[in-house]
């Protein structure tokens, strides 16, 4: 069988997982990691805090520190989901001094409300320009308003820390709540180590003064994120790409893009070891993409070749990412013909017309762009894409990957 494509562990889990092992008393073993940028910058910081990793094939052993180390002045480079969910968790480290500073292009992005909504649970925290200053203390908990419709991260990194309040904590998640699932994958990574949480509608509540229980080991599922981008392609190819995940449901948002993909005439076999996507006649669809919006590009890239035309809906929170996905993807598929625009929250993608005018394609410096722009590439090689090195940040084999694969159109 030909295509065949395993994957690193999801970025997204493994990162929830690094926050809560370091709460738990004995080591911890992770199956499946990932070496990924946003993974290893999140260890690394944790190091230099006191914790240890061990590294060996592709898994980690992680164990507890005797004593957090004291005044470390942290850089998280590029990970938004590491900034965010540590910054958290270093706020109810009680007696403990840190700073935490981050790249040019993370500072663009918000963190202004998650530091708000600390300071209101009393979070010591310094912020008038980075490094943000943060000194520990065990906070209370309560009733805590969020905005939900800017970044499910803030939640997510809220959540992780709520059981170590003092008192319940209810969330009140304010406006439209956007990547609702990306909530539901924290709390059910937080199930599987012994804390509930109920959600409904749009209250989150936590008892107060629960534990982590350590399991001893942990599975990480593949990263279906990365995956999509193989899914797409075997939905351009005649010779089916292969994956594996197999018949049973997965935790991760994205791992519902194969629905999108059959909806659209890709043709699709789930088997219990893999799965298998390749072309079918694709059809333009109505799509609501607030759940899986890392798969907005994607999905505007495969809309080109498609027959008729896709709508794209709820995707305004994409101007929050690496880049402002929006306007990054009409600026450049305009680029090379294709008829783009955003109107009324509503993306409207038709069908390339023509062979793509030969152009060089700005990615932004995100990685996001780089690889759902990269299946553009593999159709007509004379497209050039600025810095493919940033899918280093969640796909470090990227390319090796896609340039090892039989692709007929």
């Amino acid at each position: 069988m030909e295509n065949i494509m395993k994957f690193e562990g999801s970025k997204s889990i493994i990162q929830r997982v690094l926050i809560i092992s370091t709460f738990l008393k004995s080591p911890l073993k992770i199956i499946n990691s990932s070496r990924c940028e946003d993974v290893q910058t999140l260890i690394y910081n944790l190091t230099k805090l006191g914790f240890n990793f061990q590294e060996e094939n592709n898994s980690l052993m992680i164990s507890p520190t005797q004593k957090i180390i004291n005044s470390q002045e942290l850089f998280i480079q590029n990970s938004g989901t590491a900034l965010r969910l540590l910054i958290s968790r270093l706020a109810i480290m009680k007696g403990i001094k840190t700073s935490v500073d981050c790249s040019v292009q993370l500072k663009k992005r918000p963190i202004k409300p998650l530091l708000e909504i600390l300071q209101k649970v009393e979070a010591d925290i310094n912020y008038k320009k980075f490094p943000i200053e943060i000194n520990g203390k065990i906070l209370k908990g309560g009733k805590i308003e969020i905005p939900a419709n800017i970044s499910s991260q803030f939640i997510s990194s809220i959540l992780l820390v709520a059981p170590c309040f003092t008192a319940d904590t209810e969330l009140i998640l304010k406006g439209k709540i956007v990547s609702r699932t990306y909530i539901k994958l924290t709390q059910k990574i937080m199930k599987d180590f012994g804390v509930e949480s109920e959600f409904k509608r749009n209250r989150i509540f936590v008892p107060a003064n629960q534990e982590y229980k350590n399991p001893e080991e942990y599975h990480i599922e593949p990263d279906f994120s990365s995956a999509c981008y193989f899914w797409a392609l075997g939905a351009l190819s005649s010779s089916p790409i292969f994956t594996e995940g197999g018949s049973k449901e997965f935790s991760q948002p994205d791992f519902r893009f194969l629905k999108i993909l059959s909806k659209m005439g890709a043709k699709i076999q789930r088997k219990p070891n893999y799965i298998s996507v390749r072309k079918g006649n694709l059809i333009g669809i109505e799509i609501d993409m607030k759940e899986i919006p890392d798969q907005v590009p994607t999905l505007a890239v495969l809309s080109l070749f498609a027959e008729s035309k896709t709508k794209i809906k709820n995707i305004h929170h994409l101007k929050y990412k690496e880049s402002n996905r929006i306007s990054g993807l009409i600026n450049e598929l305009q680029k090379i013909g294709c008829n783009i625009k955003y109107e009324k929250g509503v993306l409207l993608i038709h069908p390339l017309k023509m062979k793509p005018l030969k152009v060089k394609l700005h990615s932004y410096q995100d990685h996001r762009l780089v690889m759902a722009f990269y299946i553009l590439k593999t159709k007509f090689p004379y497209l050039t894409i600025s810095d493919e090195q940033v899918v280093k940040k969640s796909y470090p084999d990227f390319f090796e990957d896609i340039k090892g694969l039989k692709l007929i159109s």
